[in-house]
């Protein structure tokens, strides 16, 4: 070890180590300096190394006090990766990127504090910190990389900065406790899967700027029970709320593009919307027909398509396509649709009485005329 740094490897699976304390001469700690030292319990900075290099103290498991010095103006990928007894972080005020991996699998670490001037967490930054249970970003942070909070199995609690932009792949899946969330008007860029299997999630609003939602985004949210896609959502990718086993309520525009089936498997209750039109569709509990039939036929673009769909929806065993039927006017194929509501007469008439819809009557008198 030299004076003014201490050096790659110098201290590799030493068994011996249980304290250090870097003298104020160093001014750099070179990579893995300190790797897989897992006697080691206390590291003590007497001065300010300018620069700490990446894995420096990976693998450090019996690591338990470590207090980064406060002149730091950045830090290494794996900083202190699989740390496994280091239960709290504090953050230098000047660091404003944490990179890929620093704390990952910190499974003990209950105690986390961010700098104000934060602005991007990398890839996997805290994956696996099992004990985290709640994480208040600042507000400057813009990014939070792929994984960045995934598998934080115990964080119940997060709240976003209002000028968030973007949340990578994955960012918070596998958080099975998080209960609330809400994502900010900033927000543009969702990432595949960003909260899959979080199933304690019971309510998500879309933010203003979010155009698309992306595939897997809430696959396996079982707590979810209903969700409003707005009309500024143009796609909603394959598989985004599948397997959600309680939600049960869904509104979606004519205008959003949807991905293929699969895609909402246990809705029972659709809110869609056409061209002004409100239905309300509840669809049939038992499993002998292919509910994604009622979603691809509202948002098939292709006019050939639909008169496929349209004539799949007329068969028996579909016994749910009315409501759907009623707003779609389908110019490209008048004579179907007028024919099925001539067969189906005293259903409709039900269903216009029951519904009071003024608009829907207006459509059928326009067609039968």
């Amino acid at each position: 070890m030299q004076d003014n740094k201490i050096e790659s490897w110098a201290f590799f699976r030493n068994a011996s180590l249980k304290e250090f304390t870097v003298s104020e001469t160093v001014n750099c700690i070179e990579n893995h300096a300190f790797y897989d030292c897992r006697t080691l319990k206390k590291i003590i900075f007497s001065g300010c190394p300018e620069k700490i290099e990446k894995s420096a103290f990976m693998k450090c498991t019996g690591l338990t006090e470590f207090s980064l010095p406060e002149n730091l103006q950045s830090l290494p990928a794996e900083l202190c990766a699989e740390c496994l007894s280091l239960k709290k972080i504090s953050v230098p005020e000047k660091i404003e990127t944490i990179p890929d991996r620093a704390f990952y699998f910190c499974a003990g670490l209950t105690e986390l504090s961010l700098p104000e001037h934060l602005q991007a967490i990398g890839i996997s930054a805290f994956e696996h910190c099992t004990s985290l249970q709640a994480v208040t970003f600042p507000e400057q942070v813009r990014t939070l990389g792929t994984q960045a909070f995934s598998g934080c199995y115990a964080l119940h609690t997060i709240t976003l900065p209002a000028g968030l932009q973007k949340i990578g792949k994955w960012g918070f899946s596998d958080c099975f406790r998080l209960r609330s969330l809400q994502l900010p008007e900033s927000l543009t860029e969702l990432g595949e899967g960003a909260f899959m299997n979080c199933v304690s999630l019971k309510q998500v609003r879309i933010p203003a700027n979010l155009t698309e939602i992306p595939k897997n985004a809430f696959l396996g949210c079982a707590g979810l029970t209903q969700m409003h896609i707005p009309e500024h959502v143009t796609k909603i990718h394959a598989q985004a709320f599948s397997c959600c086993t309680k939600l049960k309520k869904l509104a979606i525009h004519d205008a959003t593009e949807c991905g293929s089936s699969g895609l909402f498997d246990n809705i029972r209750l659709l809110h869609l919307y056409r061209k002004g039109c409100h239905v309300r569709i509840e669809l049939n509990e038992e499993k002998n027909a292919d509910e994604n039939l009622v979603i691809r036929f509202w948002t098939e673009k292709d006019i050939s398509r639909r008169k496929i769909f349209f004539r799949q929806l007329k068969n028996p065993a579909y016994k749910i396509p009315l409501a759907v039927l009623m707003t779609a006017t389908l110019d490209e194929d008048k004579a179907v649709f007028r024919n099925y509501i001539h067969e189906n007469s005293e259903t409709v008439s039900a269903f216009l009485i029951k519904n009071h819809d003024e608009e829907n009557m207006k459509k059928l008198l326009q067609l039968e005329s």
